[in-house]
């Protein structure tokens, strides 16, 4: 169900954009050069703005680091499916961009990709997950890095400040990933390990390494292709699109159909796996009553405060991570027990008894042959 729903939130993603905002597209890139400033682009004026040689060539820098990586090592990773990655996570950058300007989700490209590469070059794992960074987290980076220009722009940074800060960052960041990982694969007993006391399971990698198996080793045509086990979920593709379709003429006669977008319905799902509805819940909590009840009998609260509220509830969440874990986790001292954190240990979930009908001894699940 949530490969269907990816399925479902490419075809609307693209076919959302193409009738809302074509127009604008277009329009922005004849006039962008052209249009007056607004009085944050007067004030940014006094600043000197980064050269485009700069994102030029650091461009072709990470492009031929990328190219070197790619075919200097077995990766299995061909040059050509690499230039298909980044051509098609240029090309998604806008109308995802568009959606998480919109509505602050980020459609992730990751299911496609996966789709893609593995009908491109089936029975190669490595090469799948390589073409699913490229294609995946290119869009995902340069949408972040989009969102901080804008925050300088509006917080009047000069550019040239805002371009040095990221890439320091950016490459300070790639040294300090790996020091962290490979630390915690080392110090941490049991990590990845489902019964890890700490809960350090690696859901997510799980999931990343479940994706390598299904589109890389099987690969999608033994799947998804006509006759196959889980060929019905192709039809999410063009459900997707004719449910936008649909909908945006609907909302035309139907005024309160026009806050409805199929991207956000389709795409609210795709963090599960790993996330569960736990998750789900309490977002759907916290952001009725502030973006609704709040809003609605206290705006004036809202208007001053909400954002405060936000930044407020995200750094309390990491200083908490923080102090967590180097006074509880790291000490190996247990945590104080309350409902709030032991009730998750008692769920069908984590207990591993949703299963309804498990395999019996010598049988396997799915057809006997791929």
């Amino acid at each position: 169900m949530s490969y269907g729903l990816s399925f479902a939130t490419i075809a609307s993603v693209v076919v959302y954009t193409y009738l809302n905002y074509k127009d604008l597209i277009v329009g922005q890139f004849k006039t962008s050069q052209h249009e007056k400033p607004d009085i944050h682009m007067k004030l940014m004026h006094k600043y000197k703005e980064a050269p485009e040689w700069w994102y030029g060539a650091l461009f072709l820098l990470m492009f031929i680091l990328s190219l070197v990586t790619v075919l200097a090592y077995p990766t299995e990773f061909t040059w050509w499916a690499f230039l298909i990655a980044i051509a098609f996570s240029t090309v998604m950058a806008l109308p995802i961009g568009i959606i998480q300007a919109t509505t602050n989700l980020q459609i992730g490209l990751n299911v496609i990709t996966e789709f893609i590469m593995g009908y491109m070059q089936p029975g190669k794992p490595l090469a799948l997950m390589m073409f699913k960074t490229y294609g995946f987290i290119t869009a995902s980076s340069a949408l972040g890095f989009v969102g901080d220009l804008k925050f300088g722009h509006y917080m009047k940074i000069p550019p040239r400040t805002m371009f040095a800060a990221q890439v320091v960052a950016t490459t300070l960041s790639c040294f300090v990933q790996i020091a962290v990982l490979n630390f915690a694969l080392n110090n941490i007993e049991d990590v990845c390990e489902l019964t890890q006391k700490q809960r350090f399971s690696c859901p997510g990698g799980r999931v990343f390494f479940s994706a390598s198996v299904i589109w890389g080793l099987l690969g999608p045509q033994r799947m998804f292709s006509p006759g196959q086990i889980y060929s019905a979920l192709l039809f999410f593709f063009p459900a997707g699109a004719l449910a936008t379709v649909i909908l945006h003429y609907s909302s035309k006669k139907i005024r309160p159909l026009r806050f409805a977008m199929t991207p956000l319905i389709f795409g609210g799902g795709q963090a599960i796996p790993p996330a569960s509805p736990l998750n789900f819940l309490t977002w759907g909590i916290v952001g009725f009553i502030f973006q609704k009840y709040i809003k609605t009998r206290h705006f004036r609260w809202w208007s001053r405060l909400n954002y405060l509220t936000a930044v407020g509830l995200d750094t309390g969440l990491a200083i908490s991570t923080l102090t967590i874990f180097f006074i509880f986790t790291i000490n190996k001292i247990d945590a104080p027990q309350w409902w709030g954190n032991t009730v998750i240990a008692t769920t069908m979930d984590t207990q591993n008894t949703a299963i309804q009908s498990p395999v019996p001894v010598g049988q396997t699940f799915g057809p006997k042959s791929w």
